[in-house]
């Protein structure tokens, strides 16, 4: 498609699939730019000619044309790639969530009573280090997903006076979504995915009300609507967290 210019039809075809490949982007660019040139200088050929031109001089180039990872069979990387947990919840909506809050309602005066009623939280059974509030609040823009894990479970109680209405309704969808990934085992896939669906589009709902411009731009919005295809193949979303692997990059 790349030797016949169709730059459009590639494009679509990328869509389609979900899959875009940067090796392949780097010579999909090359031979589209010199496919124009070449119908330019040479108008009444054929198409067909010019095809057979450029196919003769990009097999004589060196190097890898596409990724080799593409080859290996039953290898789907839209498919084969879960949503992940910290950079779409928690680095993802979580951290929207308060960054709005932070900049279009908040004052000084309510941050310092939220540190106050975080701080007083007792967080018996939660997974959470204890809560520093007066860190969270002074560094609120530089938050990490610890902070923000802890945030998406106790914010809910504690931003009712200091929240609109559909503010607060949107910290409640997010929570809500939050206590049904964070589990460990499904006992009944179907009912569960059904669940995960409505609180998936009470949050998008939510935010299309309280911040619309979010919904058109974050791609991380996007990708909750696969979660519940994700956790159908692979399993409870916990499973497929891949950050404390991190832990390892030192050995290599």
């Amino acid at each position: 498609m790349a030797m016949r210019g169709d730059g459009k039809g590639i494009e679509e075809l990328q869509r389609a699939t979900g899959t875009k490949d940067k090796v392949a982007q780097r010579w999909i660019d090359v031979l589209l730019k010199r496919a124009d040139d070449l119908h330019r200088a040479s108008p009444r050929h054929s198409k067909a000619d010019i095809v057979s031109e450029i196919q003769t001089w990009f097999n004589q180039q060196p190097g890898e044309k596409l990724n080799p990872l593409l080859n290996i069979t039953g290898l789907d990387p839209s498919q084969d790639t879960p949503v992940g947990l910290l950079h779409t919840i928690l680095l993802g909506v979580m951290k929207y969530i308060w960054h709005f809050l932070n900049t279009s309602q908040w004052s000084e005066t309510d941050r310092h009573l939220l540190a106050i009623w975080l701080q007083s939280r007792d967080i018996s059974g939660l997974t959470v280090p204890p809560i520093r509030a007066g860190y969270m609040i002074q560094y609120k823009n530089n938050l990490i997903g610890k902070h923000f894990k802890t945030l998406i479970q106790v914010l809910i109680f504690h931003v009712h006076k200091i929240c609109t209405p559909e503010q607060f309704t949107l910290v409640k969808a997010a929570s809500d979504l939050g206590v049904r990934l964070w589990v460990p085992e499904i006992d009944d896939m179907d009912y569960y995915l059904e669940q995960l669906k409505i609180a998936v589009a009470n949050l998008l709902d939510v935010f299309d009300t309280v911040d619309p411009l979010h919904i058109l731009v974050k791609i991380k919005f996007h990708l909750l609507a696969h979660l519940p295809d994700d956790i159908r193949r692979f399993g409870p979303a916990i499973w497929f967290v891949t950050e404390i692997y991190e832990a390892y990059n030192g050995v290599f």
